[in-house]
């Protein structure tokens, strides 16, 4: 996938932890907190993973869980849970696979057990079975084994056997379901197996008992248009979520967007789901003044039809790509959050206030997940807004609030803003502290959040 989903919680035995002492709030228009005018902020994992890499530490989630109304993927649910009841903490899955770290269960059982529900691959040139069978891969580094996600069966199990169970004794009120993609993202051949990924390879069937190959999903890989992966998607997050409702759960998905909103399965998604992660968010892993026009509009589109469907929006604005800063020249990617230039900071706030309506979250980092985000000015209120935003020129936004005023250049050329006739630019004082003078000149791809006493007169 060309942005892959966070990384999976790692591969580690869990201790049971008391289950959350109340559940996620329902004061906003979401499962969220009400967050208008104020900055509300999203952790992404504790852990990303990575066995080299060193998880955030008590110490930490107890500096950065009383800023934060929701952790996806949380590896150290008691430790969210004791430093802010009540937020919602959510335990990782992937639709497509098994769950070795709470099953327990390696390719053996599977082939033991239910060798029918083990998910294959298709040669890319003839959309055969390969020979010899490779399995399916969905791009992770666990030993998951891919299962046949089309089947109840087996949702059943994912669901009802294995998740549930599981998530209220450890502390979790939600389950966060990584790449609920409406195209067929996997590949052919699992390296978490020994077997070579075979490039175009796709997953798309099972043998049964007798041996006989059943194919379900079309292919090829990356293809929009493999109707059975997308019914089968389509179903898995309905069905998920009707049972995890049922036991007093939420479902959050991180879901790539491939359609417009008004797409109708795009629309049954959203209908069954409490909060969707947008992993482009604003930034594009760092990439977005290169395509900024579509990105903003993009996110734009999706946060407002999310939230006023109920669904929370939660923005991961990632400020690198590969370890490096494209806006920076590629200078290598900070660790610290307070090292992340001031303009990207604006850039992020800015946008996040144009699209908020009091159901969206953000995540600000310089890496991706399991990164420390938090910068004391994002606990800055900025007041209800006067209205919606506006476009004052081709691509550039502004918005009111009551402490704030809010201007996005989101296109790719500068733009000279005048301030209010009656508001001198000494009325206000950029959060992210960079200069302003009568005329405020911006870059493309630019934002400020420029706070102010009077901001909707």
């Amino acid at each position: 996938m060309t942005n892959p989903g966070p990384t999976p919680t790692p591969n580690h035995t869990m201790s049971p932890s008391p289950p959350p002492t109340s559940t996620p709030s329902t004061t906003g228009i979401t499962l969220l907190p009400d967050t208008t005018g104020r900055f509300g902020l999203t952790q992404i994992f504790d852990w990303d993973g990575i066995p080299s890499h060193t998880p955030l530490t008590t110490a930490q989630i107890d500096s950065l869980a009383p800023h934060e109304d929701s952790v996806w993927g949380a590896f150290e649910p008691a430790a969210w849970n004791s430093a802010h009841p009540g937020m919602i903490v959510s335990r990782y899955m992937l639709p497509v696979e098994d769950d070795n770290s709470v099953s327990g269960h390696d390719l053996t059982y599977w082939q033991n057990t239910d060798p029918d529900w083990i998910l294959y691959a298709c040669d890319a040139s003839t959309g055969n079975p390969t020979s010899p069978p490779l399995l399916a891969w969905s791009g992770t580094g666990f030993p998951d084994v891919p299962l046949n996600f089309s089947n109840n069966q087996v949702i059943q199990y994912q669901l009802q056997t294995l998740m549930i169970p599981y998530l209220k004794p450890n502390g979790y009120n939600a389950l966060a379901v990584d790449n609920t993609d409406l195209l067929n993202y996997l590949e052919g051949g699992n390296p978490r197996f020994g077997q070579p990924i075979v490039k175009g390879d796709y997953g798309c069937g099972y043998y049964d008992a007798s041996g006989t190959f059943h194919k379900i999903f079309s292919g090829p890989l990356d293809s929009g248009s493999d109707s059975g992966f997308v019914n089968a998607m389509m179903n898995w997050v309905t069905t998920a979520a009707g049972m995890l409702h049922a036991a007093g759960l939420k479902l959050i998905i991180n879901h790539p967007l491939y359609n417009p909103p008004t797409n109708p399965n795009e629309a049954a998604l959203l209908a069954v789901t409490d909060a969707m992660v947008y992993e482009e968010g604003f930034t594009d892993y760092g990439r977005y003044q290169s395509d900024v026009p579509g990105i903003v509009t993009t996110a734009l589109q999706w946060g407002e039809y999310a939230q006023s469907h109920h669904v929370a929006f939660l923005i991961t604005d990632y400020l690198c790509y590969n370890g490096v800063q494209p806006f920076n020249g590629n200078a290598p990617c900070p660790s610290d959050p307070n090292q992340l230039p001031a303009p990207q900071v604006d850039w992020s706030l800015a946008t996040y206030a144009l699209v908020n309506e009091g159901g969206a979250d953000v995540y600000i980092s310089p890496q991706l997940g399991q990164a420390m985000s938090y910068r004391p000015e994002y606990s800055t209120t900025y007041g209800a807004p006067c209205g919606a935003y506006t476009q004052i020129a081709p691509n550039v936004y502004e918005r009111k609030f009551q402490g704030a005023l809010v201007i996005v250049n989101a296109s790719g050329a500068p733009y000279a803003f005048t301030f209010p006739s009656g508001h001198p630019y000494t009325n206000y004082t950029d959060i992210e502290h960079r200069p302003l003078s009568s005329t405020l000149m911006m870059s493309g791809a630019d934002g400020y959040v420029l706070l102010t006493n009077n901001g909707c007169s």
